[in-house]
């Protein structure tokens, strides 16, 4: 007997309807046979839509910990970034008053090279 004879063996006598049955395996007294399998692809089907369920949990579980490690990152960044600006204006006052000292310094200096000679006379 043919895959189609089996089909319309099982249809109901007299409907003249063809049974067809897409991948899955049809059996000389099929009923039974073809709810089998039906049940077996259902239970197959559950099995996949669990897996895929645990794996997007697992999926989104990973991202969130990049995405906690990134904001992490991006703390300590600013942290660091703020630090170093404030060193940088410590540094510029510091610059800035160089001049300023070298001037007083150079005056000092004047003084001190002016003053031993007004001692000797």
């Amino acid at each position: 007997m043919s895959r189609m004879q089996v089909l319309a063996a099982d249809a109901p006598s007299g409907s003249g309807e063809l049974l067809i049955m897409n991948d899955l395996p049809v059996y000389k007294r099929g009923r039974n046979k073809i709810q089998e399998a039906i049940e077996e692809a259902e239970q197959k089907k559950r099995k996949n839509e669990i897996k895929n369920r645990i794996s997007a949990a697992k999926s989104r579980a990973r991202s969130q910990e990049h995405t906690r490690f990134l904001e992490e990152k991006v703390e300590q960044l600013r942290n660091e970034n703020a630090l170093l600006k404030k060193l940088l204006s410590l540094e510029a006052a510091a610059a800035e008053r160089l001049p300023e000292e070298r001037e007083v310094m150079q005056g000092k200096k004047a003084k001190q090279c002016l003053e031993p000679e007004e001692q000797h006379t």
